[in-house]
């Protein structure tokens, strides 16, 4: 009969705690983190006819892509883009992240109806360069113990609010639902 050697076995806190020490998910997660703020950098006047959509590095400088949902409201944001530069960048500097440059685009604008169709794409400069066409998150289950785990470790912070804590928890699912999906395919 074979041994087992339980102390040679990870626990699921330490398989998590791996994961979110991978710089990929690192990456992953400051760009979520501040893709939550734009609204607030916008106000209300925009926060519903812009959204940020990537954030690419050419050569150690960030450039935050945006949708917006009319030409009108690319040249209107484009006309505040020294202010906006401002304030995100008080929110991504703290996230080691400073953004030199705001390309606004119409283009690029889906409807929240083409948004819940749409299939992930990613910029070649985002940490998961995998391919993920025909990722849907809904498709893919985390047990209810990996769910323990992600809340129990996001409720130990006491710096976040219960808001920044459920949006950094749904971030996380998310990211964790991508690996998964991606292991998957290999």
């Amino acid at each position: 009969m074979k041994k087992i050697l339980y102390s040679d076995m990870n626990s699921l806190g330490n398989i998590v705690d791996d994961f979110i020490q991978n710089p990929k998910f690192r990456e992953g997660m400051k760009t979520s983190t501040l893709f939550k703020f734009w609204s607030q950098v916008v106000g209300k006047k925009f926060e519903k006819v812009s959204k940020a959509e990537a954030l690419t590095c050419n050569n150690g400088k960030y450039i935050l892509i945006v949708a917006c949902s009319s030409a009108a409201v690319t040249g209107e944001l484009s006309m505040y883009k020294k202010q906006l530069l401002n304030k995100i960048n008080a929110y991504s500097k703290p996230l080691d992240i400073e953004i030199f440059d705001i390309h606004f685009s119409h283009k690029i604008w889906q409807s929240e109806k083409d948004s819940v169709e749409q299939k992930f794409v990613l910029q070649e400069e985002n940490p998961y360069k995998e391919n993920l066409e025909g990722f849907n998150p809904d498709n893919i289950e985390l047990n209810d113990e990996e769910i323990a785990v992600i809340r129990r470790n996001i409720e130990d912070n006491r710096v976040l609010s219960a808001a920044q804590k459920e949006r950094l928890f749904n971030s996380i699912v998310q990211d964790i639902k991508i690996q998964k999906f991606l292991k998957k395919d290999k």
